[in-house]
Order: structure tokens, then C-alpha cells, then sequence
């Protein structure tokens, strides 16, 4: 955790610096220099995407062993793929501005991300909307390995069919073709992607972390609230005092 932490700090500082001064200016672009750009675009987009399928996987884990971390780690894996989709989708306005004149073009790649996106919020609503931790998990991993499924379409499919290249104005295979991108602005990928990996670790972990200690809060005030201060919830790793400790006494309990 703390190796991860220091290096997603140290990859995205020198990431600015390679950026800023090591990078050269884009030809072939209408503004040269905005193209540096890529080098935190592309990084985001795939991390947006292998989060939203380990979500996917997480979530099928559930439903089929129906362990609740299983349904929280398919959520924080989710909540990380949203934040890199958010500076996918800003990063690419922002080339498209400088490049193409305004922000939004309703370009194919654009489109596409952008219902990708929404997808996924719709996936935060339908959590946040179902109060019962059992029914939430299964209804929540069930929707979520549907939207899973949508990502390869909708980010590699869709935007690459023929109909829509056509007229797309964002630019093609840029990692699979050696001629896109040149020694420099490729290293610069590939740090980015490996600093923004590493970034999306320490996210993870952290809120996995988040979710366990929200999870004993609530257990304890539920324990609090109900008097029963050995009841374990049903989403916690709590180990019980002992064998039917819900109908103990604190007097009975076992000391150490």
C-alpha cells in the first residue's frame, strides 16, 4: 500500500515534468501542444476500463458465493473506474476544445464513453436506493455485471465500426500503431499507465478500508440501539464471542 502510494506520487510528478519539458509538440495538430494531453487521457481510459471490469468480476464473485466483500470490493472497484471515466471524459474535452474548436462534438468516442458513464451511475443510484445490505448486494452485482458486459462494446466495438470512424474526428488505434505516437510521447504512456495503476490501488485499498470501518460503525450502533452488544451483522469479519452469543449475557461472556 504505502510502495503503491509512493509511487503513484512519484510517477505523477515526474509525469508533469516529462509533459511540460520533455515531451516535444505534436505536429500535425492544430494546436501542437495541447497533444501532451495523451499522456493523461489514454492512461485514465484504460484504467477506467480494467476497474469497470474487475467491478464486473467481483460482482459475478458475489452472486456466486455470496460474500459481502465480494459486493464491496465490486463497489470500490466501480466508484475508482467512475473517477478515471470523469478524467477521461474531462481530459478529452479539453483536447477537443484546443483541437477541434468546443469542448463537445457529440463525436462517436465521445458519445459512447459518455453513455458508458451514465451506465454506471445508474449503478450508484440503484445502490444508494435499496436500504436492505442483502438485497443491495445481489441487485447491485447483478446490474453490475450487466454494465461489465457493455464496456467492451461500447469502448473498443462500437466507436471502431466503419459507419462511425468515418465521421469520428478522435484519433484511431493510438497505442496499437507504431507510427501514432512517437519514442517520446510512447514512454510517456506508459509511465502514466503504470502511475495511474498504482494510483488506482491506493484508491481501491482506501475504500475498501472506507467500507469496512462505515460497515463496524454501523453494526456497533446497531448493537448499541438494540442491546444486544454481541450480535455480529451479517457484513462484518467480527468474530462472536462465543457460539450464541446473541442470546449471552455481558456477565456470561467469556474473559480473556
Amino acid at each position: 500500500m504505502r510502495m503503491a502510494l509512493a509511487l503513484a506520487g512519484f510517477g505523477m510528478l515526474a509525469l508533469t515534468v516529462l509533459a511540460f519539458y520533455w515531451v516535444p509538440p505534436a505536429q500535425g495538430f492544430r494546436d501542437p501542444g495541447s497533444a501532451r494531453i495523451v499522456l493523461f487521457h489514454v492512461p485514465a481510459a484504460f484504467s477506467c476500463t480494467l476497474a469497470f471490469l474487475a467491478g464486473g468480476f467481483f460482482g459475478w464473485r458475489y452472486l456466486r458465493r455470496r460474500d459481502p466483500m465480494d459486493d464491496l470490493r465490486a463497489a470500490a472497484a466501480n466508484e475508482v473506474g467512475m473517477l478515471f471515466g470523469l478524467i477521461t471524459l474531462l481530459t478529452g474535452m479539453v483536447f477537443a476544445s484546443m483541437q477541434w474548436g468546443k469542448p463537445w462534438h457529440w463525436d462517436p468516442r465521445q458519445t459512447s464513453f459518455l453513455l458508458q458513464l451514465m451506465i454506471y451511475a445508474a449503478y450508484f443510484a440503484l445502490r444508494s436506493s435499496v436500504e436492505d445490505d442483502r438485497r443491495r448486494a445481489a441487485v447491485s452485482s447483478g446490474y453490475t455485471v450487466f454494465a461489465a458486459l457493455t464496456v467492451p462494446m461500447l469502448v473498443f466495438i462500437l466507436p471502431r465500426l466503419p459507419m462511425f470512424q468515418e465521421v469520428s474526428l478522435h484519433p484511431s488505434n493510438v497505442m496499437a500503431s507504431k507510427q501514432a505516437l512517437d519514442w517520446f510521447y510512447r514512454t510517456g504512456v506508459y509511465l502514466g499507465m503504470i502511475t495511474y495503476w498504482a494510483l488506482a490501488f491506493v484508491l481501491y485499498r482506501g475504500r475498501i478500508a472506507t467500507y469496512q470501518l462505515e460497515a463496524r460503525i454501523y453494526e456497533l450502533a446497531d448493537r448499541v440501539e438494540h442491546q444486544y452488544p454481541h450480535r455480529v451483522g451479517w457484513n462484518l469479519r467480527v468474530p462472536a464471542v462465543a457460539a450464541g452469543a446473541n442470546s449471552e449475557t455481558p456477565e456470561t461472556t467469556a474473559r480473556p
